[in-house]
């Protein structure tokens, strides 16, 4: 059987400073692609005198400035390869990753697109604790999974060149969430696959965390209305895929806003209308989990030790002021439940100990069916325990009985 070309489209716009270290990543592959193709979108820092240090290992094709799902658009069209690799200037694929992406294109020949997951890394390359783009869903809740929320990074995705010109490539009008889209538009009719393992280093530096909340929450919108229309009348009326896809648009306003801006107030009045339009979302674990992180740096959240001071208390505020519009007593009780075990969670993670006590307690208190939930009633009995140690033991090592 004669292998199936792959081919690597990286676009750039003024990041030459981390073009190199993409380019090498991709040629220095233990199984290398078939052929590599730059697109510069306008850059005016020296892009193609970067690129031309590699020869005739790379493609270079220039465009006046269009915005990246342009520029990705010029190389799919450009590529020979069955196969389309996406890697952004700033990220580096590890050695593997065109190995492990061609068998899994192997296993799943009828699939659309691949991806995996990604590990953090910083403006200097050092890696950072936080991993974004997965774990891989199943493919029969992909599509529900991705209208609540977009979770799949383009440096990590290879597509397959004719489905992805078959459903149009990416929008150009769009200058945000355009990989999003994408996604929406594929399923449920393709499939894509995912692979739990990290073959992607994703840089996070200061133009990638710059962008406008505003500006990227109103192309969030762009993207469910081109999908399902104008909200329109009481959610009551609406299918199902359009409210789960209306609340994960008020999900990601509601934690964006947050994480960009500590905005509770703002936050607060999306969350609120996220609970009115999709009330499933009463009980999304990983929703409060985010907002009870605040302002945790990105690469950090979820690895890194919070102060709680300062967010707790405009956490628990926004939500009990969102839930008090929930007319369904028993969802209320259980999302507040969701919420507070959230909070308990991320104190447990901080080494907050007597706050995880406390906020697994009231979770407790609002929703008793958490005294069946390992996960919650074993960290609050750990927290006593390590509440006890010595600052800087573990249970087991013997320090709490010297």
């Amino acid at each position: 059987m004669t292998p199936v070309r792959l081919s690597v489209v990286v676009p750039d716009f003024n990041h030459t400073r981390y073009l190199a270290g993409a380019i090498r990543s991709v040629l220095d592959q233990t199984d290398p692609p078939d052929e590599l193709i730059v697109v510069d979108d306008g850059s005016t820092d020296g892009c193609e005198d970067a690129v031309r240090m590699f020869g005739d290992r790379v493609r270079y094709l220039r465009q006046e400035n269009q915005g990246l799902a342009a520029a990705r658009n010029t190389g799919i069209r450009a590529a020979r390869g069955e196969l389309v690799g996406l890697l952004d200037a700033d990220d580096r694929w590890r050695p593997t990753f065109c190995a492990e992406m061609r068998r899994l294109a192997a296993r799943h020949p009828e699939a659309a697109a691949y991806y995996c997951q990604g590990q953090t890394m910083d403006d200097h390359e050092r890696p950072l604790p936080q991993v974004v783009g997965g774990p891989a869903v199943p493919m029969d809740a992909l599509y529900q999974r991705l209208l609540r929320a977009n979770f799949i990074i383009p440096s990590t995705v290879v597509v397959r060149r004719d489905a992805i010109v078959a459903a149009g490539m990416f929008d150009a009008t769009l200058r945000s969430c355009e990989d999003w889209d994408l996604w929406l538009r594929l399923l449920p009719t393709h499939t894509i696959v995912g692979l739990d393992a990290c073959l992607v280093d994703y840089r996070v530096h200061g133009a990638s965390l710059s962008g406008d909340p505003d500006a990227m929450q109103r192309w969030a919108r762009t993207v469910i209305e081109k999908r399902f229309g104008a909200e329109g009348g009481l959610p009551d009326g609406w299918p199902p895929d359009k409210r789960r896809a209306f609340g994960g648009l008020y999900r990601y306003c509601a934690i964006s806003t947050v994480q960009r801006r500590l905005d509770w107030g703002r936050a607060a009045g999306h969350l609120r209308r996220a609970l009115q339009v999709d009330p499933s979302l009463a009980e999304d674990l990983d929703l409060f989990y985010d907002l009870a992180l605040a302002g945790q740096p990105v690469g950090y959240r979820g690895a890194a030790a919070v102060s709680l001071d300062e967010h707790a208390g405009p956490f628990i505020e926004t939500i009990e002021t969102a839930f008090a519009d929930v007319p369904d007593a028993a969802r209320r009780r259980r999302g507040l439940g969701t919420a507070y075990k959230a909070l308990g969670l991320v104190a447990y993670n901080a080494g907050h100990y007597a706050r995880s006590r406390r906020y697994l307690t009231a979770a407790l208190g609002c929703d008793t069916q958490l005294w069946r939930d390992t996960l919650v009633v074993g960290d609050l009995a750990k927290s006593f325990v390590r509440g006890w140690l010595p600052k800087g033991a573990a249970p087991g090592s013997g320090t709490a009985g010297v």
